[in-house]
């Protein structure tokens, strides 16, 4: 009889043993997300440049690529405003410039006398690599001016306007700001 106790014994605590594991085997659905660490927190950068057209983060660091990306994008905001016309992005950008100064006064006075230019899209045909120098940069480049006409408010020709150029000899200096953490610029050569 006391082989039977034992095997009573064997098979009850296989039973439990089986019950338990049992538990602990149940079919579990799989996660379908993994998990995640927390996003790493950058620092914005401050805006700067008109609100629907600020200045691209990619045109905001202080290296020959950044100096690169702001000549593009101040090419592209010179040709945007002077579709609307208006001169203040111009200014805020380029504080100490006297051509971009220049190029301001002639946006917002075509704006006051309710006139709008037509055409003079400038492009960039080619650029050297940029003169990096501590807080300061150098470009030179060529570019290519389409025709441009003033036009009074009734669309009519003002002027007999500028013909189109092409091979334009131009540069562009540009000194770092911290506080705004973007280029500015110092000085603007067309042609």
């Amino acid at each position: 009889m006391r082989d039977l106790r034992g095997l009573r014994r064997t098979l009850t605590a296989a039973a439990l043993a089986a019950l338990v594991l049992g538990g602990c085997s149940e079919k579990q659905e799989a996660n379908d997300t993994l998990p995640t660490a927390a996003p790493e927190t950058t620092e914005s950068l401050p805006p700067v440049g008109p609100a629907e057209f600020p200045v691209p983060d990619e045109a905001r660091t202080k290296d020959a690529a950044g100096a690169e990306a702001f000549l593009k994008y101040w090419i592209d905001l010179i040709n945007r405003q002077r579709s609307i016309p208006d001169g203040a992005p111009l200014r805020d950008l380029g504080p100490e410039c006297q051509n971009c100064q220049r190029i301001a006064q002639n946006y917002d006075e075509a704006a006051a006398a309710g006139t709008r230019y037509q055409g003079g899209a400038v492009s960039i045909d080619d650029a050297a690599k940029p003169t990096l120098a501590d807080s300061e940069v150098t470009i030179s480049f060529l570019a290519s001016q389409a025709a441009v006409q003033r036009l009074d408010s009734s669309g009519a020709p003002i002027d007999a306007g500028q013909p189109s150029a092409t091979g334009l000899s131009s540069g562009i200096s540009l000194r770092w700001s911290d506080n705004e953490r973007s280029w500015l610029v110092e000085s603007f050569d067309l042609g």
